[in-house]
């Protein structure tokens, strides 16, 4: 028998080594399917005790019908449960896709709250979960659904999991499985892939959670969802953050990075590629800072690049410093090209001991909204977020200031862990704060930690794998 696990996304294989399922399900054959661009680098750095294989392609939106269920079904869910984050999509779409046209712009904007309205009207009544249903059975007519019926069996399958129902890929994977009556589980790697990535979250024997807030947040978003199908289990991402052994020392970290180890160390971290076009004109405009030796002690200033942008041409500054330095350095293979794809997994997979020691030696955490917020209160280090766009003329659909609206963004910032700045000015101000007095804002972290991340005690693998294995057990009955 075999326990399958859907790894979709590029940061997914990592819960899979870091929560040492192939060593925890041992005795079974753990199969993990990833993307299958991302297929070589992903083999590279496979986890030990388990097999890779490939996702096959799905695209919904390529099949008129079933996309059009599709984003029926996303539509209603996210303007009945979740709106504010909803509207922020659409107004950005509308602003990222009219640049110059005002009257198509005008008009893009009245159609998305057109949309926002007339799909809050058909959850109200009730549809959105008629239209999951309806897109389910649309699902399992589907070409790629009927190839996974016929390889689940081959492969023995006692279990089908998916670690990233944020791509489209693991929706057709986890529907062959419950229609062929196969157990399976849905991983939600964090709070704000509920909010504003999933489109379609299969029905499942059990869901895996990081905190009772994020296990509150699906309930609200999928009522019709038994509550006793949502296990708090931790992060498997997270179950290696406090443990030594697993960062690089310091004096090799700074040494890699070109940085003095006695000065304090700023991290800027970057957003997802894509999401904030002029983020690199925020980043420059504070390792100019660092350069002037505006900050506290002189501190220094170390731009780290998204994980996504690992291995592409991206740039993160457009001018280094001795006080201000990037993190890893730009290379040749341009942005999504096939080279890069083929690597982005390994290099990520072999980041973690610098991910780590970044998170340990930073002073102060800095980036506009990101999860890196929660990954500093772990580390108990404050953070300051981004609230401006330096550039002028940014319109609303596009400032950094719209992510502040959704749902999963104002909870973090409700915890206290980290300070809003509005001003360039205001951002280097608080930075010196924290630089000053780190003990600033320790109880907000505190309890961002106890709130947002669930237990900390390293074993969150072991919860999922142990659920895993419940659920194969019904199988074999």
């Amino acid at each position: 028998m075999a326990i399958i696990i859907g790894c979709d996304s590029f940061l997914s294989l990592r819960n899979v080594r870091n929560g040492d399922l192939g060593w925890r399900l041992a005795g079974e054959r753990v199969l993990v399917l990833v993307d299958p661009n991302q297929f070589e680098g992903s083999l590279a750095a496979c986890p030990a005790g388990v097999d890779l294989g490939r996702l096959l392609d799905f695209d919904p939106y390529a099949d008129s019908q079933l996309g059009r269920l599709l984003l029926q079904s996303y539509c209603a869910r996210k303007s009945y449960y979740d709106p504010g984050t909803f509207w922020v999509k659409l107004q950005a779409m509308s602003y990222k896709n009219n640049p110059r046209s005002f009257l198509r712009r005008t008009a893009s904007l009245a159609k998305a709250r057109y949309t926002l309205a007339t799909h809050w009207i058909a959850g109200r009544w009730g549809l959105a979960q008629h239209r999951r249903q309806a897109l389910v059975q649309a699902l399992r007519a589907h070409e790629t659904v009927a190839e996974y019926k016929k390889l689940l069996p081959e492969w023995q399958a006692s279990v089908v999991v998916g670690f990233s129902l944020e791509g489209w890929r693991e929706m057709a994977l986890l529907e062959a499985a419950n229609e062929l009556g196969i157990p399976t589980a849905v991983m939600i790697r964090s709070r704000d892939n509920l909010a504003a990535k999933i489109q379609h979250l299969p029905d499942a024997d059990a869901y895996f959670v990081w905190a009772e807030m994020t296990r509150k947040f699906l309930l609200h978003m999928y009522p019709e969802i038994p509550a006793e199908r949502v296990y708090v289990t931790g992060s498997p991402q997270f179950d290696h953050h406090l443990d030594p052994t697993h960062r690089l020392p310091r004096q090799e970290f700074f040494q890699r990075v070109g940085l003095d180890p006695n000065r304090p160390l700023i991290v800027y971290t970057m957003a997802t590629p894509g999401l904030i076009d002029h983020e690199i004109e925020i980043v420059q405009y504070l390792a100019d800072a660092a350069h002037a030796g505006r900050f506290f002690r002189q501190a220094h200033l170390l731009v780290r690049g998204h994980p996504r942008m690992f291995g592409s041409n991206l740039k993160l500054l457009h001018n280094s410093y001795r006080e201000a330095r990037r993190y890893p350095p730009p290379a040749r293979p341009a942005y999504k090209s096939p080279e890069h794809e083929a690597n982005v997994v390994r290099l990520i997979l072999e980041d973690e001991p610098m991910h780590l020691a970044t998170l340990a030696y930073q002073d102060v955490q800095v980036n506009v909204c990101g999860t890196m917020t929660i990954d500093s209160a772990i580390f108990d280090k404050p953070t300051v977020n981004v609230c401006f766009d330096v550039v002028d003329g940014i319109p609303p659909g596009l400032s950094v200031q719209r992510f502040y609206r959704r749902s999963d963004v104002k909870q973090m910032i409700a915890y206290g862990a980290s300070r809003l700045a509005y001003t360039p000015e205001e951002c280097i101000r608080l930075i010196n704060r924290y630089l000053e007095d780190p003990t600033l804002d320790a109880e907000g972290r505190k309890r961002a930690r106890e709130q947002e991340c669930g237990p900390l005690d390293g074993q969150a693998g072991l919860r999922i794998a142990d659920s895993i294995v419940r659920l194969a057990e019904r199988r074999n009955v």
